[in-house]
């Protein structure tokens, strides 16, 4: 099986090919988005370096393709582009990425790649209304008064937009009309949370407001 390695990051990229390589798999690699699609054909399953969607639209593939890339990356790509995807966050340790992508394909040991399914970082998030006490997969996150408010708001309302203006007069209406006070506590969350445990965990929808989905 041939796989498509996409990244500007030679080094990365070497490191990913020698995986590749000691597992039996042919490597093709590119570093431009016209390399990219030259290879397209050629390989069965793609692990492409984020930047490229962040610059720009992908080309169109026939097989599954794996971004990866830093989470700051990732928040400069629209939501709607990361659903098309199976993304995984830098660092990650090599063994926990073939573990979740390597599967038995038949009883004489032969492997084949496969992509997981997409899971929601929601369902991994607890919330103790009591004690205002949030946790992801059992680590604490630790928040004030305002921003456990604001979480708890999107988490009862998962699958739902919350508008900045619903969000304000709920939780920030002593801050006064006409602030920016929910975008701020959304980028306080997203950084205790989002950047922390390198998943995306509140969306923007464009118009609507955030959201926490299902």
């Amino acid at each position: 099986m041939t796989v498509l390695i996409a990244t500007k990051d030679s080094i990365f990229c070497r490191m990913l090919t020698l995986e590749f390589s000691d597992k039996g798999f042919s490597v093709l690699r590119a570093q431009t988005t016209a390399e990219l699609e030259e290879a397209i054909p050629l390989s069965r399953l793609a692990l492409v370096d984020a930047d490229f969607l962040a610059e720009g639209t992908l080309p169109q593939f026939p097989y599954d393709i794996i971004l990866f890339g830093y989470a700051e990356t990732f928040d400069r790509i629209p939501t709607q582009e990361l659903t098309k995807y199976y993304s995984v966050v830098r660092p990650f340790a090599i063994e926990d990425f073939f573990a979740n992508l390597l599967v038995p394909e038949d009883e004489n040991g032969a492997i084949r790649l496969r992509v997981p399914k997409r899971k929601s970082p929601s369902e991994s998030l607890a919330l103790d209304v009591n004690a205002h006490v949030a946790y992801y997969k059992g680590e604490k996150i630790s928040l004030t008064q305002k921003e456990f408010a604001l979480l708890s708001l999107l988490f009862e309302n998962r699958g739902t937009p919350i508008s900045r203006e619903e969000a304000h007069r709920a939780i920030f209406s002593d801050a006064g009309a006409g602030t920016n006070v929910v975008d701020v506590y959304v980028n306080y969350l997203r950084a205790k949370i989002d950047h922390r445990f390198g998943v995306r965990m509140i969306s923007t929808v464009r118009g609507c407001g955030y959201t926490i989905r299902k």
